[in-house]
């Protein structure tokens, strides 16, 4: 077995780093009291903040595991559905790819560990180094580069799985951190979702508009959370874990159901199914007991908070669910998907093998707004993959996939003696297969809350196989 050698692990680095940064945070402080006696607003509030910002940024890039961790919880402002590219979005991307950058220096450059184990790192990595090349084929197909360079851009969000499956083999406590860092992430979206739930109720002028009150954003990032949240409700170990994992799944099953999103729904029923399947039979039971009692307990937080409108709301979800099983014959809005994949599987056929590139548009009939337009977003993610990128970046894909379930799989089945490893190879593995039903109706590889956790539970789900099968000689502390 190969050895994983640690760089910048001389004690002596480590404590200077150390001593510096005591030393700046103790600067920036008497700095901020001296300013502050001047009377300048500036040099009293604006030169102080910019210098601690920088001594917190310091202590974070000095602690990798914590640098992540602060990345994945800060999604949550990517998260709003506000129109355009807000402040707090655009400095988030900022951060986020100097995080990416200087992981890359650190660990790709001048690291001696080894980024790519196997092959499934290999699939998303030549996927991820052919994209730009892509952009020949934007151009021949007479594309839009500016949708293109956006397309790009969300894809390049897939960069995070590398941090995170290496945070997982490399740290004792990797796992762990990474799980609860994804499910607080996908708790405070729930905590948005919630929010504008709310606010679309106190503005609602009907009962009919009370019954189809809903949230149309993030719904698969918070039915991965919520199938995550399941698999840690079932495996709690003690109280405070129990408590957490309670509200989380309270929380995030909540958001999936306000979102109303029937492949959301769908998707979380075959995560369930596939995770009643895996776990021991002692664990099927826990399960659907669990689910029983956190839907009881939503229906009495739900009659706590919205009182006489419950009973509309709830005759609102089940006339909702009721038409999953008609929407494939009736649904105008589920027809017109369908029709929009035949279309673009047409194109397909006379170019399979290449793909069209980002950005290229097809001419398309839309029988909800009986418009003909021009579009570069598929629905279906399969078809979209296949029609952009060609046998070859849907083969990369899907493959990569299929290995990262695989891994996580193999993970949880283990031996390992460490428990948070294997129940991160589960909680990884399980969002992934639920992620199959729900990519046939909504891209995972087009928006960017879909790319990001994506990312995420596939690192968590390889990183944990990957560190079950290797001699790891050393584990960094947190």
């Amino acid at each position: 077995m190969e050895q994983i050698e640690l760089n910048f692990s001389h004690q002596r680095v480590f404590l200077t780093g150390n001593s510096l940064l005591i030393a700046s945070l103790i600067l920036g402080i008497v700095m901020t009291l001296v300013l502050a006696s001047t009377g300048s607003v500036f040099y009293s509030i604006a030169l102080p903040a910019i210098i601690l910002s920088s001594i917190v940024a310091c202590i974070f890039f000095a602690n990798p595991l914590l640098n992540l961790v602060v990345v994945i919880v800060g999604f949550m402002v990517m998260a709003s559905n506000e129109s355009g590219f807000q402040p707090l979005e655009i400095a988030y991307a900022g951060y986020l790819f100097i995080v990416l950058t200087v992981w890359a220096v650190r660990n790709v450059i001048l690291g001696s560990t080894t980024i790519l184990v196997d092959r499934t790192d290999w699939a998303l990595s030549i996927f991820l180094i052919l994209l730009p090349g892509s952009l020949i084929l934007t151009f021949l197909f007479n594309g839009d580069f500016r949708i293109a360079a956006s397309e790009l851009i969300s894809l390049s969000l897939l960069l995070i799985y590398f941090p995170v499956k290496h945070a997982i083999i490399h740290y004792k406590a990797g796992s762990k951190v990474i799980l609860i860092a994804i499910i607080v992430m996908c708790v405070g979206v729930s905590l948005l979702n919630t929010f504008n739930y709310a606010s679309d109720l106190s503005n609602a002028i009907s009962l009919s508009h009370v019954a189809g009150a809903r949230v149309v954003v993030n719904d698969g990032l918070l039915m991965i959370g919520a199938t995550m949240s399941l698999i840690l409700l079932v495996y709690a170990r003690n109280p405070v874990s129990l408590l957490f994992s309670t509200f989380a799944m309270v929380m995030t099953f909540s958001g999936v159901i306000m979102t109303q999103s029937r492949g959301s729904w769908l998707a979380f029923l075959v995560g369930s199914i596939a995770l009643v399947l895996i776990v021991p039979n002692r664990a099927k039971l826990k399960i659907f007991t669990t689910v029983s009692i956190v839907s009881i307990s939503i229906i009495l937080v739900g009659y706590v908070l919205i009182g006489p409108f419950l009973n509309v709301v709830i005759e609102g979800l089940i006339e909702r669910f009721g038409s999953i099983y008609t929407s494939l014959t009736q649904d105008l809005s589920l027809i017109n998907r369908f029709r929009e994949s035949m279309t673009v599987f047409e194109k397909i056929t006379l170019n399979p093998f290449i793909g069209y590139g980002p950005g290229v548009e097809y001419l398309f009939y839309d029988i909800v707004h009986q418009t003909t337009h021009d579009d570069s977003f598929v629905h279906n993610g399969y078809i979209g993959l296949w029609y952009k990128y060609g046998l070859w970046g849907l083969g990369l894909v899907v493959y990569f996939w299929y290995s990262s379930i695989k891994l996580g799989l193999r993970a949880f089945r283990s031996n390992y003696p460490d428990y948070w490893t294997r129940l991160a190879g589960l909680a990884g593995a399980v969002p992934l297969i639920a992620l199959t039903i729900s990519a046939l109706t909504q891209n995972p590889f087009f928006l960017k809350n879909y790319l990001f956790v994506f990312a995420l539970v596939a690192g968590l789900s390889a990183g944990a196989g990957q560190r079950t099968s290797l001699d790891v000689q050393k584990l960094r502390p947190l």
